[in-house]
């Protein structure tokens, strides 16, 4: 029997103090399940304001394999270029990215190495969503249109490796890393060139449990509010990110949002988009309001380096 091979989980952690210990616990019945390999959890406590990481510290003094890993600004595409171009083990065959709200099914860790070692063309494997009124249709995107879900999915190790090597990171205050992600493995981190869908597979044997949102309920009408904020922003930053990518190649790749807003900003989309039009209205306005606070800050440290 070959030995286990090398493992390695990257699980964000923004303010989830409350749910991140179930989340690991998933995670160590996942582990415990793949006996093909051996798993160390990195958990990237990023901009916390709650006490997060002292509950993955407690966690992880009765569990070794987990790191805990303090990052200051709470940004996910930086927690994503922390963990990747200085954290990641680059001896791990296989990489795996998931959410502190989520919990991943037991086989999920066994299912992504057996769709890598079954499809070795492919680079980047999508988990499937379980749960919640739109399961079905959520899962068919994520297969059909070989996309990945930034709640659970897995990068093989050599890819990692690529990034790192190539120096490629994703814009600071990018919302939707995992499609950007996902694009950059599709594309072999050469946007010009020719796109690969099959370098994106998924796996039928992992899983991420989420919930429904209750219209009656007033937590989950802010939760759906701000996604929904998220959305819009997200829509506008991928009509200004892909054709600077598709033009230009990852060297143009932007280190801060406000690097492409200024760059871009003209390609923003605004029309009547049923019931989103209302969101793409004030991700517009959160644009805006976000280059001037820029200038503003710019003007000011101008003159205090002149005062």
């Amino acid at each position: 029997m070959p030995p286990p091979v090398p493992v390695s989980v990257a699980v964000f952690a923004y303010n989830e103090s409350d749910g991140i210990r179930a989340s690991l616990d998933a995670l160590r019945a996942s582990a415990a399940a793949a006996p093909q390999a051996t798993v160390t959890a990195h958990v990237l406590i990023n901009g916390c304001t709650d006490d997060t990481e002292a509950v993955v510290r407690a966690y992880a003094a009765q569990a070794p394999e987990i790191v805990p890993v303090v990052i200051k600004r709470g940004d996910k595409a930086n927690a994503w270029n922390t963990y990747t171009h200085e954290i990641a083990p680059l001896d791990a065959v296989m990489h795996v990215f998931t959410d502190g709200d989520m919990a991943m099914s037991v086989g999920s860790i066994a299912g992504f190495l057996e769709r890598f070692a079954a499809e070795p063309e492919a680079n980047g494997c999508a988990g499937l969503p379980r749960g919640g009124r739109s399961e079905a249709a959520f899962q068919a995107k994520l297969i059909n249109n070989h996309e990945m879900a930034g709640n659970l999915y897995a990068v093989r190790g050599s890819c990692i490796a690529a990034f790192r090597a190539k120096g490629v990171r994703l814009p600071f205050g990018m919302f939707g890393e995992d499609g950007l992600v996902a694009t950059l493995i599709k594309y072999d981190l050469d946007t010009r060139g020719a796109i690969n869908h099959a370098r994106i597979t998924a796996c039928n044997t992992a899983f991420f449990d989420y919930e429904s949102l209750s219209p009656w309920n007033l937590r989950d009408l802010r939760i759906y509010r701000n996604r929904r904020m998220r959305y819009a922003v997200r829509r506008q930053q991928a009509n200004m990110i892909y054709p600077l990518l598709f033009e230009q190649g990852v060297e143009a790749m932007p280190a801060h949002v406000i690097d492409l807003y200024r760059a871009r900003h003209a390609l923003m989309e605004f029309g009547w988009n049923g019931l989103d039009t209302y969101f793409d209205w004030v991700a517009h306005k959160r644009i805006r309001r976000d280059i001037a606070a820029d200038d503003r800050a710019k003007l000011d440290e101008r003159a205090h380096l002149y005062s």
